[in-house]
């Protein structure tokens, strides 16, 4: 490559010359290549070479850091680099926000050295808490090694403050540390320094620590001492006492209630005692109900290993003052902290009232403790009780259990042996749970266990199909044992169970089953309880029979008379319902005299309910029915004593009343079939027949129903009624009858009723037209249904009337009705006509009158004025004129002025009332 050669000049007193030669590349092209030589080539000699390195490869990569040198100008960084390659290299200063400071300095490290310290000061620009600095060590354009940035060495100071841990009895030291770019410390109060420490953090700012003794009494009151940190004229502080230092300590409480249970009598003393572990300096206080009471404290003890000191406190009061308050609290305040409590109740207030109850347990006495008592308490409070047995006598036995229940148990069993002094018959027991001496429930008492035992004895009910009779037999003491005897041998029960009773004492139930002969031979059986003493009962088939068996039901009733009518003979029946009426007789009496002929007995019948029935018919002749009384006698096997019930004929009968009622109009009309009901009433005896017939005809049974006997309060009369069925898909017509026949008449008794579907038949109706005073009536009678419509015209159009009546049922069964039209005479035109038209189920029918066809009538009354007969007599004026009489009289008596016309009609007037013209 070629240089650029100057020739300088010779050096004198040597035969040499001085020649320079340079080469100037671009500083990229130089990093290019790893090495320069420069070659020199003399004349008449060899060529001659000079070779460097042009930039050293670092034998590993090089470690830059910044920091502030301890001694010295507060603002003065250093650079320090290692491992280093030799040669030239720069050291440039940065900011965090990219600010290259111009100050750069270069060093050419000879070969074997690799380290590198400069210094910088920050200049006062930027000497602000906001800016962090760098350095970087760079060989070429584009080969540097940068440091990490310094951390804020211009930011805020800081402090902080700790306890050093002792053993409690000496001095408490305290450490105070500040940060900050040249830190000191002062401490309130002003107090002694024991050690002092400067040192540089790796983030370029400086660490001072403090050491002082704070005298123990004063820290544990609770002095609080501050360390002050000053730096770049600015402070921060930091305080500590014993209360900030130590972490906060919960206190364990133990608090122990008063044991009231124990307490016999109000007036003892009782006392509750609260143990505590607590930060030393610990104060322990009572408080009942809300009043602070001072117990008595125990000196504190330090626990080893611990921070802690463990004290005592007792507080002593009468049980009768317990007794007062609901609670208690043990009350701790430790230093620097705020109250603990724990809170008993001294008295816990159970949920609801606990029941207590003594008795015996069975699987004692099986296992052969016959003596011991148990007293069982559920739904109890919390707490301490004490439980004590008694004798009905007020006597209190010594041996007094106490029992501490946790919270959530509320039941108790406590278990006693009865003293041998005490196991007398005369002697019941009860138990007492007492929570205070003035707080207790007890037990009800024990029956009297050692009591006489009791035995009883009974049957036990037989399945009909078995052929064997079960005996049960109880017995009840204070460990009966049971043994069975048929006659005077012992014989073996089948099933034995033990139970215990409610009071106490112990019952046993045995069973004995023996064959269902020998049980009806009578034979006697007898259970015997042995215990302090022997008792028993005897029982038999008969034995039962006394006190068991139930009266039988009996029912005696005479012949009937339309059987005596038909045969002549009287069959007098007694029926007997029982249990088992093969232990019953039957014995007949006629006028009290035993009597075998005639009778026909007849065999027992089982019913669904267990019960039997049998009877036995007594035949007798109309002769001796009509003459004598008759008796049925039931007596039972095992009972001496009979059962009587006595039947005699009726002297004095009396005789029915027998009405028959139509079914109503809505009954025919309807589609379903209807009913004639025939009511019979008043008549004794009850023996009666009752049937219907129609035109002399008897209808079938299955046409009518008759229903059961109703009886007067009296028992003297009789009612009932019958029930015949009409179908609607025929209509029978004729006389229907209801026939009774009965012992007071010697003929039936008969109600006949006819035309009962006359109403319902379809019959013409009959139309009359009249005319009276101010107004027209149309009268429509003798026609059925009822069903009709009647609408007036005038020239044939409709005009409305004044009224139309309801149709009236007349004894026939037939239909009536009347209607009315308000005409003025002012206002009825010549010629003009007014027309009833009848609307019926059998067709339309219509009767017209017009002025010119009115002629006066004659109307002749009866001596009552009541009825009046229409006629055609205007030839004659002897009657127009009593015609005129008889309309004053009318307006005189009725309020109202009548004219009477006649009209041509199909049909001849009928009679009609007077009343129909109102």
């Amino acid at each position: 490559m070629e240089s650029d050669t100057k020739m300088t000049s010779d050096n004198s007193g040597s035969k040499t010359q001085l020649i320079t030669s340079t080469l100037t590349l671009n500083a990229l092209d130089w990093e290019k290549n790893l090495k320069v030589k420069c070659r020199v080539i003399q004349p008449c000699n060899n060529i001659h070479e000079e070779t460097v390195i042009i930039l050293d490869v670092p034998v590993k990569t090089p470690t830059v850091e910044i920091r502030r040198p301890l001694e010295g100008d507060n603002a003065v960084l250093e650079c320090s680099a290692r491992d280093l390659p030799s040669g030239e290299v720069s050291v440039t200063f940065l900011t965090n926000t990219g600010h290259q400071f111009p100050e750069v300095t270069y060093v050419d490290l000879p070969r074997g050295q690799s380290t590198l310290i400069t210094r910088f000061t920050i200049p006062t620009s930027h000497q602000k808490k906001e800016h962090s600095f760098k350095c970087k060590v760079q060989q070429s354009p584009s080969r540097d090694w940068q440091s990490g940035f310094t951390g804020n060495i211009f930011g805020e100071p800081s402090v902080e403050v700790l306890m050093v841990p002792n053993t409690g009895k000496t001095d408490q030291t305290l450490v105070c540390y500040g940060t900050g770019l040249n830190p000191t410390i002062t401490w309130k109060p002003t107090s002694v320094e024991t050690a002092k420490t400067v040192m540089q953090a790796a983030d370029g700012r400086v660490k001072v620590s403090s050491q002082i003794n704070a005298p123990r009494p004063k820290w544990n009151e609770g002095e609080v001492y501050t360390c002050q940190v000053t730096d770049l004229r600015k402070s921060v502080q930091k305080s500590i006492s014993v209360c900030t230092a130590s972490e906060p300590i919960t206190p364990l409480i133990n608090l122990e209630k008063p044991r009231l249970a124990a307490a016999k009598r109000g007036s003892e003393q009782i006392t509750a005692t609260c143990s505590v572990e607590a930060a030393p300096n610990t104060k322990v206080s009572w408080v009942l109900n809300g009043n602070v009471k001072e117990g008595s404290t125990s000196q504190p003890v330090d626990k080893p290993g611990s921070k802690t000191q463990v004290i005592t406190s007792t507080l002593t009061l009468k049980a009768s003052e317990w007794e007062k308050h609901q609670n208690v609290q043990c009350l701790v305040k430790q230093p620097c902290s705020s109250e603990h409590q724990e809170t008993v109740n001294i008295l816990d207030v159970p949920v609801k009232t606990p029941t207590v109850q003594i008795r015996r347990s069975l699987a004692d006495v099986l296992k052969g403790d016959y003596a011991v008592l148990e007293c069982s308490a559920r739904d109890l409070p919390s707490g301490e009780v004490s439980v004590t047995f008694l004798t009905n006598t007020g006597h209190q036995f010594p041996e007094v259990t106490y029992v501490d229940l946790p919270r959530g148990q509320s039941t108790l069993i406590t278990r006693f042996t009865i003293p041998a002094s005490h196991q007398k018959k005369e002697y019941s027991f009860t138990c007492k749970v007492q929570q205070s001496p003035s707080k207790h429930w007890p037990s009800g008492f024990t029956g009297n266990i050692f009591g006489e035992s009791s035995v009883e004895l009974s049957v036990v009910p037989r399945n009909p199909d078995s052929e064997a009779q079960t005996l049960q037999c109880y017995g009840t003491g204070f460990n009966p044992n049971i043994t069975w005897l048929a006659g005077s041998k012992e014989k073996n029960a089948v099933a034995q169970e033990t139970t215990m009773q409610a009071d106490g004492r112990v019952k046993v139930s045995s069973y004995v089953t023996v064959p269902l002969d020998e049980w009806r031979e009578g034979v006697v059986y007898t259970c015997k309880i042995n215990d302090f003493s022997t008792v028993w009962k005897s029982i038999s088939d008969c034995k039962v029979g006394e006190h068991l068996a139930q009266p039988p039901q009996q029912y005696l009733w005479g012949p009937s008379f339309t059987v005596m009518k038909s045969d002549g003979h009287a069959p007098v029946t007694c029926l007997v319902i029982a249990h088992k009426v093969k232990d019953f007789t039957i014995t007949w009496r006629v006028e009290n005299r035993v009597t075998s002929q005639g009778v026909i007995p007849e065999s027992p019948r089982n019913h669904n309910n267990g019960s039997q029935s049998v009877q036995s018919v007594l035949m007798l002749s109309k002769q001796l029915w009509d003459k004598y009384d008759v008796s049925c006698e039931v007596k039972h096997r095992c009972i001496n004593k009979a059962q009587y019930v006595n039947i005699s004929k009726i002297r004095d009968p009396k005789r029915p009343t027998v009405q028959v009622f139509k079914p109503s109009d809505s009954d025919f009309s309807d589609s379903h079939d209807s009913t004639l009901l025939c009511l019979i009433t008043g008549f004794y005896p009850a023996d009666i027949s009752v049937h219907w017939g129609l035109n002399g005809r008897k209808l079938p049974a299955s046409r009518w129903n008759n229903s059961p006997l109703g009886s007067h309060s009296s028992g003297r009369e009789f009612s009932m009624h019958s029930a015949l069925t009409l179908p609607e898909s025929e209509r029978e017509h004729g006389a229907f009858s209801c026939i009774v026949e009965h012992q007071s008449s010697s003929n039936p008794i008969i109600s006949t009723v006819d035309s009962i579907h006359a109403s319902v038949i379809n019959s013409v109706p009959s139309v009359e037209l009249m005319k009276a005073r101010d107004e027209l009536v149309c009268l429509v009678d003798d026609y059925s249904p009822s069903a009709i419509n009647i609408t007036w015209l005038l020239d044939g159009v409709k005009v409305p009337h004044k009224h139309t009546t309801r149709p009236a049922k007349g004894p026939d069964g037939k239909f009536s009705v009347k209607s009315q039209l308000h005409v003025l005479a002012s206002e009825w035109a010549p010629g003009s006509k007014y027309t009833c038209l009848v609307q019926h189920v059998t067709g339309s029918y219509t009767q017209n009158i017009s002025k010119e066809e009115i002629i006066e009538q004659n109307i002749y009354y009866n001596e009552n004025l009541s009825d009046a007969i229409v006629e055609d007599t205007a030839e004659e004026t002897w009657n127009m004129a009593c015609a005129f009489i008889a309309l004053f009289l009318l307006s005189l008596i009725y309020g109202c002025s009548v004219t009477l016309v006649k009209v041509n009609t199909a049909r001849p007037a009928r009679p009609f009332h007077s009343r129909d013209f109102r």
